[in-house]
Parts: C-alpha cells; structure tokens; sequence
C-alpha cells in the first residue's frame, strides 16, 4: 500500500502491540483513473476488515440459519395470527432492548482509551442498566397490553423480560470482541444459543405449545448465548466503578441510545400501524415477507456495520483514510445486496411458496416491495457507522428525527388499506431518507459525488440487467413447481448478474475474480476491459525485497482495510444487537 505508515501509539490494552495502519492515498478526481490507480496498487488478498467481516458474516450465518429453518417449520405448525403475536410482544420488548444498556457496549468499542481501565466500570453500568430497564418492562407489561388493545400479550412481555435481563450481562464481553475486531471469537456463543432455540422452539410448538413456543425459544437461546460469551470473552472482566469514566462512557452512549430510540420508532413503526389496524394474522405475513430480505440482505448490514464501526473508529482522527475505506466498503455492500434484492422480489411467489406453503401467498406482493426497500436502505446504511466512529451520533440523530417524522402520517394511512400499501409507503420515504444521508455523508467526509456515485451505480446496473432478464425467465417457468423454479431463477440470476458485472463494473468484477482465485489458491491472470497485461519482459521488476516499484514493505498489520477493492468505491431493527426482527441492524 502507498503511501508512508501511520502508527498507533495509545494501545487498546496493557499486552497489545503496536499496529500500523496504512495512509490511504487521495482518489484521483476522474472515476475511471481511481479505479485503475486501486486496482493496480492495492494488494487483492484479503485484508484485515475483509477476513473479519467473513468471520462475522459466518457468524451470521450459522445462527441465522438455524433461525431461518426455525421459521419454515413453524409457518407449518403456526398460523399468522401466532407470528402476529409473538411479533407484537416482541415489538414491545426490542424497545426496552435498545436502551437496556444505555449506548455502554458502543462507547466500549469506539473509545481508544485501555481496556482494563474501561471495562469494570462498563460491565458495572451495563448490568445495573439491564436490571432497571427489565424491571420497568416487567412491570408496565399489563398498562402496555392494555394501552396496544391485546390484554394476552402481558405473560409474554414479562417472560421476554427476563431474557432482556439476562442478554444485558453479554454486552461487555460482546464489546470487548468487537473492539478488538475478533468475530471468529463470537461464532460458538451464537450459533449454539441459535441452535438450541430453534430446537426446543420447534420441539415446544410440536408439542402443541403455541406462540409460548416462540417465547421459551427466545429465552433459552439469550440465556445460553450470555454463558457462552463470558466463557469466551469475560474471563478477565470484573465489575468496579469510575465516576470520571462513568461519565465519559454515557457522553458517547446516551446520543447513541438516543439514535437507537429514534430507530426503534422508524424500523417498527409499520408493524405498530398493521398490527393496531389490521389485525395479528395480517401483521404475521407481515413479518414472515420480512423477515426474508431481513436474513438475506438487511442482516448483511448488521454483518458488515459490526466490523466496520470498529475499523473506522480506529481511523476517527485520519478522515481522509476514513472516508476512502467508507467508500470502497459502499461499492461492496451494493454489489452484493442489489442482485439479492432485485432477485427476491422477481421471484416472490415461488419463494415464498416454497418456504411457507401456498397459504402464505398473500405475503408474495408483500415480499417484492420490501426486496427493493432493503437495496435501497443498504445503499445508506453505512453512512451511520461513519458518524458514530468519529463521535457524532448526533448527526444520525438528526437525520433519523426527519425519517421519523416523514414516516408516521403515510405508513399509518397506508395500514389503514393493506399491508402491501405499507410498505410501498416504506420505500417511498426511504428513497428520500437514502438522498439525504447521501448529500450528509458526502459533506462530512468531504467526498465528490465522483466517489460516491459510481460505487452505487455501476453494481445496480448490473442487478437490473438481471431482474429484466430473470422476469423474462419467470414468465416462461411459472408453471414449473415453485422450488424448482426458485433453483433456475437463482442460478440464472447469478450467471447473468456476473457477465452483466464484467461490464458495467470491470474492475470490481476483476477484483472479486483475483481474491476467489487466490482463496482457491490459484494465481489470477485474467484482464479487464480496456486494460491488457504487459508483454513478458516488460512488465516492472520485483526488487530484491520483492517489493513492486513504489510499493512501500508493510511493517504492521493493516487492521483498517478495505473488505475487498472494488471499482473505486468501497457486515438486528436498526441497532446492532438486538433480538428478533431486523430492525436489529438499524442503529444507523
């Protein structure tokens, strides 16, 4: 990597060693020179960031996985009415959950100060914090289920409050995983406590348990996800207290928290209005039509965010490197979620169909509007870690109070009609949310719509390409059982969206080739459009040190990377961490 190291004198803890991060250099003004100048002077092995977002993201997969297999065996034991409810007790819940700890976990992971010089005074605040908030959400449970209209929501409210208790005693131990970028540390914790709950979940409702099924699930998984990180991660962790320290963690934590209410209102608002206007069996294909995107695309955020708030908060102080790894990790995240997104909603009806059962279908128009919404919300997503890492949640604050207030008039219309019409109304703000974090990014990190632009566009233009193509197909197989005819539209999907990349975003598309090719331990010597490998004999020498010309020899780990090099651009509900449905991601 170019340019001269940066290092890091004040380290995370007393045994850590010194690390150098590289100094990104300035993109060139003209999009196509960036991408050339990246992709010629950026090694494509898999750096640092990438490594750990492939970690969280198998992380993700694991536990999301037992989740998603959870919810295709009960939509067969279950009806919508019982996802509806469980759904709505669990919407109550999540809004305690986002402020059980009062923004501690994030202050943890984004202060550079030591460790053990923060920690006892965190766990300390996060227990206590998680104690007070279950109780008063224990408590409240009967006003709350009178206040929503369902009195029989009151035993499920105070059961998942004991859960949200217990998840407060995991939120240091997750921080200190976090903070020190260490995914592969988290896989154990989640997927058995995702395991064990989908499990005793599907045991629990075959036995005829009903929507206490769900709940026992819930509470289990939590409780044995806790245990397990403190095996992991708390084995040092003691509890203590620092007024000075106190302090500092909530002046970070308590905007935070603030950003997390504001999304707990916007990522559940629509739920609020279907469920108090149309009823718990509406709300419940509501949530199974969510709930797919929610896995597939909207998680992959959360995936991506965990990694990427820890590298950019290690850059805070250096905007320029900051605002070029917020850049390429965009161009990723689009390329990856717009064909996912595209490819869910052309192919709704056999989806759904085949993961829930034909009773379902009233879900499939459903699906196909919050497909495109979840591409859209990914595109902006991001921008929250960047304001976050360098200390100004209020920014996010900000800008969610204006989503908020645009949401509640047309979402509550719309679900005064059909749950279908509410989400349109979703995306529709969203389209407006995602131009204004846009414009607000760009300012902050003093970006050019050069940058940004591209990163977005040329990984669309593909997907769409795709969607185009794959109606076309699906018009001609419909009549093919509905799994067989998911299998073709996802295979033809994938063929069409990487020769469609090839062209429209060549140098993101090459360098996704080199790391697949190195991964597979195979040397990649393919070319882009416009560009052809020199002559042998003419290309530049390795220096004795096997150094390329102008290369600079890394002397420290390169924490703060890119996940991948793309074209010049570039992993719960919205806060990172909750339980359930995705508004878990949305903290940004």
């Amino acid at each position: 990597m170019h340019g001269s190291p940066r290092p890091i004198d004040q380290l995370d803890h007393e045994n850590a060693n010194a690390i150098t991060l590289p100094v990104f250099p300035p993109l060139p003004t003209a999009m196509w020179d960036a991408q050339t100048d990246v992709l010629e002077r950026v090694d494509t092995s898999v750096p640092a960031t990438g490594r750990q977002a492939a970690w969280n993201y198998l992380v993700f997969a694991l536990s999301k996985s037992s989740t998603l297999v959870m919810t295709i065996v009960l939509a067969r034991l279950l009806d919508p009415a019982e996802f509806g409810l469980f759904a709505f007790a669990l919407l109550v819940v999540n809004l305690f959950d986002f402020v059980k700890d009062l923004g501690v976990g994030a202050s943890l992971v984004q202060s550079r100060r030591r460790w053990d010089q923060i920690a006892p005074t965190g766990l300390t605040l996060s227990v206590v914090f998680g104690v007070l908030i279950g109780a008063v959400l224990a408590g409240t449970a009967g006003l709350t289920s009178e206040l929503v209209g369902h009195p029989d929501l009151e035993p499920l409210i105070q059961v998942l409050a004991i859960g949200l208790t217990i998840s407060a005693l995991s939120v240091v131990p997750t921080a200190y995983l976090r903070r020190n970028i260490d995914f592969r540390g988290r896989i154990f914790p989640e997927f058995i406590g995702a395991l064990l709950k989908t499990i005793l979940t599907i045991g629990l409702a075959v036995a005829g348990y009903g929507v206490w099924s769900l709940i026992w699930g819930q509470l289990a998984g939590v409780t044995v996800t806790m245990l397990l990180y403190w095996k992991v991660a708390g084995s040092t962790l003691r509890f203590g207290f620092d007024g000075p320290e106190a302090k500092s963690l909530l002046k970070f934590g308590l905007p935070v928290t603030a950003v997390t209410l504001l999304a707990f209102g916007i990522y559940n608002v629509d739920y609020l209005a279907i469920g108090s206007r149309q009823g718990d069996a509406e709300l419940g294909l509501y949530t199974l039509a969510y709930r797919i995107p929610e896995l597939v695309v909207l998680s992959l955020c959360g995936v991506i965010s965990d990694v990427l708030f820890s590298s950019l908060s290690r850059l805070q102080h250096d905007l320029k490197s900051l605002g070029s790894h917020y850049v390429q990790t965009l161009g990723v995240v689009v390329a990856l979620t717009a064909p996912i997104g595209i490819g869910l909603a052309v192919s709704s009806d056999a989806l759904i169909a085949t993961m829930y059962g034909s009773q379902y279908e009233a879900a499939d128009p459903m699906l196909s509007v919050l497909a495109i919404y979840a591409v859209v919300y990914s595109a902006s997503f991001h921008s929250g870690d960047v304001y976050k890492a360098i200390g100004r949640p209020g920014i996010l604050t900000s800008i969610n109070a204006g989503k908020f207030a645009a949401l509640i008039v047309p979402i509550w219309w719309a679900a005064g009609h059909s749950a279908v019409l509410v989400a349109v109304a979703l995306l529709s703000v969203e389209l407006g949310h995602f131009v204004v974090r846009m414009i607000v990014v760009r300012r902050v990190l003093s970006l050019s719509w050069n940058q940004l632009v591209p990163s977005i566009i040329r990984p669309v233009a593909a997907a769409v390409v795709m969607g185009v193509a794959l109606i076309g197909l699906h018009r001609m197989i419909r009549t093919l059982p509905a799994p067989l005819v998911l299998v073709l539209l996802a295979l033809a999907g994938l063929l069409i969206y990487v020769v469609a990349l090839r062209f429209t975003a060549p140098l993101l598309f090459a360098s996704g080739y080199g790391i697949v090719m190195k991964t597979m331990g195979k040397n990649p010597t393919m070319t882009t459009p416009g560009r052809h490998r020199a002559p042998a004999g003419t290309r530049p020498r390795r220096s004795e040190n096997n150094v390329a010309p102008g290369r600079h020899r890394r002397t420290g780990p390169a924490t703060a990377r890119a996940l991948v090099v793309s074209n010049a651009n570039e992993p719960h509900r919205g806060v990172s961490g909750s339980q359930g449905r995705h508004r878990v991601v949305s903290r940004n």
